[in-house]
């Protein structure tokens, strides 16, 4: 399933541009677009609505008011041109707040936000469902996003992480994995002891190499080798093979 969208902006170009940013995300799905709140509210309130883009300055009833006004809130992003209203934004536990005009690489920054939040709500249910799982075992796996599903994989079974734009593929032992993430979050995110960043565009699991060849990395189970940037090699070599001539 994908996650639903709504726009509530009473100005057309704006509603259009989000419209477009949106279409450009597979996991995502617009099923609404409102030039007033009013007409948005039996979508919201009926449960179709996982995100929601809400302009704050509109003519019948402000984006503030408004949100003021729901019983049953989605995640909530602000997108107006006005930056004053971005501390009541967030009391009002506002998951972002775009200032108009926004680019593209900014829409993407959001939707990262959007997947990180309901990734920490997954997993905080998950928990629960299972009665508590000690701290322990929480260090073990990390939740992932994917196909409007929240994967929960072991660190001992990811071989490798490539990144693709504003998206990432894991490379796990008996499947793969995309979802809409990067690197640098998952380098400063994933156990150091564990993962090492060897190139711009990989991640990998020391765990799972098998040798150094040339600027190589071989991996169990992989065909073709995982290339060592130029920048990162020292700092490989000191976590691979450290203490080994």
């Amino acid at each position: 399933m994908k996650m639903k969208c709504i726009v509530v902006d009473d100005e057309f170009p704006a509603r259009a541009l989000l419209q477009d940013y949106i279409s450009k995300f597979p996991d995502l799905e617009l099923v609404g677009s409102f030039a007033s709140p009013v007409s948005a509210l039996s979508a919201i309130q009926t449960g179709g609505c996982d995100v929601l883009f809400l302009d704050i300055q509109m003519p019948d009833i402000s984006g503030v008011d408004f949100l003021k006004s729901l019983t049953r809130k989605p995640l909530v992003v602000f997108t107006t041109a006005y930056q004053e209203y971005a501390i009541e934004g967030y009391q009002l536990d506002v998951l972002d707040y775009l200032l108009k005009p926004f680019s593209f690489e900014r829409f993407v920054q959001t939707i990262n936000k959007v997947n990180d939040r309901m990734l920490k709500e997954a997993a905080a249910s998950a928990s629960v469902v299972a009665g508590g799982d000690s701290g322990t075992d929480l260090d073990q796996f990390i939740a992932i996003k994917a196909d409007h599903k929240v994967h929960r994989i072991r660190y001992e079974n990811i071989v490798y992480i490539e990144g693709l734009r504003e998206y990432v593929s894991f490379f796990c032992k008996n499947e793969k994995i995309i979802t809409l993430e990067s690197l640098r979050n998952l380098e400063n995110t994933l156990p150091q002891n564990r993962f090492i960043r060897v190139h711009k565009s990989y991640i990998v699991n020391s765990q799972h190499v098998k040798s150094l060849y040339g600027n190589m990395l071989i991996l169990e189970g992989v065909k073709e080798p995982i290339p060592i940037g130029k920048s990162y090699r020292d700092a490989v070599q000191a976590h691979l093979f450290e203490g080994q001539k």
